[in-house]
């Protein structure tokens, strides 16, 4: 799931809630209405993947897609302009995913098999990405504050669900919610690593791993809804 910068200057938002001191990265306005964009977006993952953010050419990019560089530019300036479309893209996935959450008729249900499919299905290119993203975090200021922004989005958005099932919204009911969230990203986030790192490993090791983790990450998830609220204590 996250991934977008010539010599002209765009400061365009990378997304709707981002900060405009987080949003420093150079990037064009994207339309993800257009499939060519997204056709291409999905080509250069893999580039992404196997040839890092910083080995990747504009001509590999290019290459990948199948089209001239020529033609690539006109859709994206700089490889960092590729980096925040893909980063934008994902965070306009994930907030269809958590609009899912919130609208559900059982949200726990929901949940719950989101984040199952997620660990289940979690692809070696997407491993790829997510720990090539977190090196780069260390080199470019741009990235590792788009990265911060972007995990604070996605915890408050773990923390929105969590009080839409199991309820609460006190300072303590919050405060534990968002503790359970830092707990699933990092999981989610450390088996990432874990595969992109041990791609040669057995698949039946490897699945059973994700099952571990998912195990682990259920009982954390209904442990943040044993400690009683401060407003049903009230309302006893």
């Amino acid at each position: 799931m996250f991934i977008h910068y010539i010599a002209m200057q765009y400061h365009v938002p990378v997304h709707s809630e981002f900060g405009e001191a987080d949003a420093t990265m150079d990037a064009p306005t994207i339309d993800f209405s257009n499939q060519k964009v997204l056709g291409i977006l999905i080509a250069v993952k893999s580039v992404f993947a196997s040839k890092g953010f910083d080995g990747a050419s504009m001509q590999d990019l290019a290459q990948g897609a199948q089209m001239s560089v020529g033609n690539f530019y006109r859709y994206f300036p700089s490889k960092n302009a590729i980096i925040q479309a893909m980063i934008q893209f994902d965070m306009n996935c994930l907030d269809a995913e958590f609009a899912e959450i919130e609208t559900a008729e059982n949200p726990r249900e929901v949940f719950l098999a989101k984040l199952s499919d997620r660990i289940e299905n979690l692809s070696n290119e997407e491993a790829a990405l997510w720990t090539e993203m977190q090196a780069a975090s260390f080199r470019v200021p741009e990235i590792a504050a788009v990265k911060r922004t972007m995990e604070r989005m996605i915890r408050k958005k773990f923390v929105n669900a969590l009080v839409r099932i199991h309820g609460g919204s006190s300072p303590a009911d919050l405060e534990r919610y968002e503790q359970h969230a830092q707990l699933i990203m990092l999981m989610v986030h450390g088996f990432a690593q874990r595969r992109y790192g041990s791609l040669k490993t057995d698949q039946a090791d490897d699945k059973a791993l994700g099952q571990l983790v998912f195990k682990t990450l259920r009982m954390a998830f209904e442990a943040s809804a044993t400690t009683t609220s401060d407003e049903q204590v009230l309302s006893q």
